[in-house]
């Protein structure tokens, strides 16, 4: 069952990837973050969100958690937008996206050769992150864990070498 649940999702997403290239980035991340804002509510993992978010302000009102619930679905709405255009991301200068700290503190790590690891998390267009800090001269792996959709990952895999092009390794 979940063989033909995901052959359908990956069908959706990869048609939705290719609609938003059309359309172009701008208008691709206002339908985007629209529809998931009508459509996210229904998945199941809302009992999740709304249980993570109560645990993370136990003291705040409805109104409150349900602003961030609205502000997630919209955000990942933009970020599925923005995976077709992510080489255009590597192509110009990241200030044009990105509010960009700590710029010193890569120029520091580059210059004194010393490993580091970067630590990340699924904030906002995580992808970009790790292409700023490939592009800023920081010789970088990039280690995930990949989709559970077997249909969907190999399609991700590519849009992620477009983002860094360095050898980005899967673990499981």
């Amino acid at each position: 069952m979940k063989l033909i649940k995901y052959f359908f999702q990956s069908f959706f997403i990869i048609f939705l990837l290719f609609f938003f290239k059309i359309i172009g980035l701008k208008l691709s991340r206002v339908i985007s973050s629209k529809f998931f804002s009508f459509i996210g509510p229904f998945f199941r993992s809302k009992k999740i969100i709304t249980k993570n978010i109560s645990f993370a302000f136990p003291e705040s009102d409805n109104k409150f958690k349900q602003n961030i619930i609205d502000h997630m679905w919209k955000s990942y709405g933009k970020i599925l937008a923005e995976y077709m255009f992510v080489k255009n991301f590597r192509e110009t200068k990241s200030e044009k996206f990105l509010e960009i700290k700590g710029q010193e503190v890569l120029e520091k790590i580059k210059l004194s050769n010393d490993p580091v690891i970067f630590i990340s998390g699924h904030f906002d267009n995580f992808e970009l992150m790790a292409m700023h800090i490939e592009k800023s001269g920081v010789n970088l792996a990039a280690i995930y864990r990949p989709l559970n959709n077997n249909f969907l990952n190999p399609l991700m895999e590519d849009i992620r070498k477009t983002a860094e092009e360095k050898m980005i390794k899967s673990v499981e």
